[in-house]
């Protein structure tokens, strides 16, 4: 089920980013303009969004496309794959998609083919595009450069990469044991050797697996707990890996890949 969609097409150079009309401003920043020997230096979609709308996460669930941006880098560099953090449900009557409100900061690594190269920021630009929603769905596009910070802008971006990195999903830890069962209606999750928790989410990496509007059975067990999840209706292959999210509380994500065996 997809919402309601108004053709909008924005473009914006510079860090001047989207009208207004749009309900999301763009611009692309840097954490810091040198990076110590060895390590990637960062730049980052900076979204602002008016209360109440929000963009995607990779999957966005029941509607909606994530962000993609095409970069521009001087021979030598290229710029790594996005870095989505923790995503939240977004709930509009039978619809929940997955995504982010208020001030989002989509992260990539910059790296050099030579460490004389990496230790100073290049020419950086990239071309945007997005999808806002609310009650209406507004498709934009941005092109954006990187601009040089001054000393106020430095220090404000170094903290916003420091709070965008306290939100990204980390490993599973090595204790978890997973697994997940399938039957013709649910998937059954089990995560063994986790803390007690008084609760859990889980995001699918993958569209169209579970049911994204039902309730998810959440069971504490002795050594772990359990979820149980409706299969969604798209759903028409066997599910071989069950991939995404385990969220326990707000920066406290975990990336799993949890086998499925059919019972």
């Amino acid at each position: 089920m997809l919402l309601p969609c108004v053709l909008l097409l924005l473009a914006a150079p510079g860090r001047a980013q989207s009208p207004q009309l749009s309900h999301a401003k763009i611009e692309l920043i840097v954490e810091q303009s040198t990076a110590p020997a060895g390590k990637p230096l960062w730049v980052g979609l900076l979204f602002r969004l008016d209360p109440g709308w929000h963009i995607y996460w990779q999957n966005p669930g029941d509607s909606g496309q994530p962000p993609s941006v095409q970069w521009h880098v001087p021979p030598g560099y290229s710029i790594g794959a996005i870095r989505w953090p923790q995503p939240v449900r977004l709930i509009s009557g039978t619809v929940v998609d997955y995504g982010y409100e208020g001030q989002p900061l989509l992260m990539a690594p910059v790296t050099a083919a030579s460490v004389a190269r990496a230790r100073a920021m290049p020419r950086v630009s990239g071309d945007v595009k997005y999808i806002v929603c609310r009650e209406m769905c507004i498709p934009g596009k941005a092109h954006l450069t990187l601009a040089t910070p001054d000393a106020s802008d430095q220090a404000r971006w170094r903290e916003l990469f420091e709070q965008a990195r306290q939100q990204l999903p980390q490993p599973a830890p090595p204790g978890w044991k997973l697994s997940a069962e399938s039957d013709k209606s649910q998937f059954i999750l089990t995560v063994r050797g986790a803390p007690h928790v008084g609760g859990a989410t889980f995001f699918p990496l993958d569209a169209d697996h579970i049911d994204n509007a039902s309730k998810q059975e959440f069971v504490p067990t002795a050594n772990g707990f359990r979820l149980t999840m409706k299969k969604s209706d798209l759903l028409v292959k066997p599910v071989a890996t069950l991939r995404g999210l385990i969220v326990l509380g707000a920066g406290r994500s975990f990336e799993i890949s949890a086998p499925v065996v059919s019972r």
